[in-house]
């Protein structure tokens, strides 16, 4: 998902910048849209030509690997290692950043903290909003960790996507903004989405008694146990059935 990032006047006079190749160094400003406030993205040079160049004949991995070579841009896979003994083979096991990042960019204080690993050879690279962090030190006011206030739509939407009952979308991202979900706790919900899943519940009747998402969040239901067992699954009630159950 790319992102409004912006450009120092300094930036076209860097050395590093003037070695590069005029295609590299909109493909560098490019990756910083890419990028998400760590500086981290995946690694899709084939996606990058379409994005960025797509009515341009070029070899788009000659100019990634112009980045690479200059440590512009670096490689990780999903475990956090940054050593490469063999050749890449899919470029969805790996993962790249931008070490450099932070000194190019601001980032507004609202935009949500990264979802992808850290690589394990590289210091965490910083929010990069250091100018507001200090303009509100001098207020002497205790900023607070907004990103996990502000909830944000896209991580609603990665679980609107997942969850299979799609009514009253508007109540679910309420219950979703009230429960507020850091990384850990969002892979937690989009888990338990899929362990539901595969419950007798879930699957009977077309799925006539998957509860609304709002329903599922504000009862916790992730943290329900209700994986399939050799093809068996154990059903993860709802508050409907749970009350018709105790109406008998």
């Amino acid at each position: 998902m790319a992102r409004i990032r912006t450009i120092k006047p300094e930036f076209f006079t860097s050395e590093d910048i003037v070695s590069l190749s005029m295609p590299a160094r909109l493909l560098y400003i490019a990756l910083w849209c890419e990028a998400d406030r760590e500086g981290r993205f995946l690694w899709k040079p084939r996606t990058f030509k379409m994005r960025y160049f797509p009515a341009d004949d070029l070899d788009i991995f000659s100019i990634c690997n112009e980045l690479l070579e200059k440590g512009l841009v670096k490689l990780y896979r999903f475990d956090g290692n940054t050593d490469f003994d063999k050749e890449i083979e899919k470029e969805e096991d790996v993962l790249a950043f931008v070490p450099k990042f932070s000194l190019h960019q601001h980032i507004n204080p609202r935009e949500a903290a990264s979802v992808l690993p850290q690589p394990l050879s590289a210091a965490r690279v910083s929010d990069a909003s250091t100018t507001r962090d200090l303009r509100a030190g001098r207020k002497g006011k205790e900023r607070k960790d907004i990103r996990r206030v502000d909830t944000r739509d896209d991580d609603f939407e990665k679980f609107w996507i997942a969850y299979p009952r799609k009514d009253s979308k508007v109540q679910a991202k309420k219950a979703f903004d009230k429960i507020a979900p850091n990384e850990q706790l969002l892979a937690e919900i989009l888990a338990g989405v899929k362990r539901a899943e595969t419950s007798d519940q879930w699957r009977k009747d077309d799925g006539r008694f998957i509860p609304y998402a709002s329903t599922w969040l504000n009862g916790r239901r992730w943290e329900d146990v209700g994986a399939a067992v050799n093809g068996h699954s154990t059903p993860v009630l709802n508050g409907f059935e749970d009350m018709m159950r105790g109406a008998l």
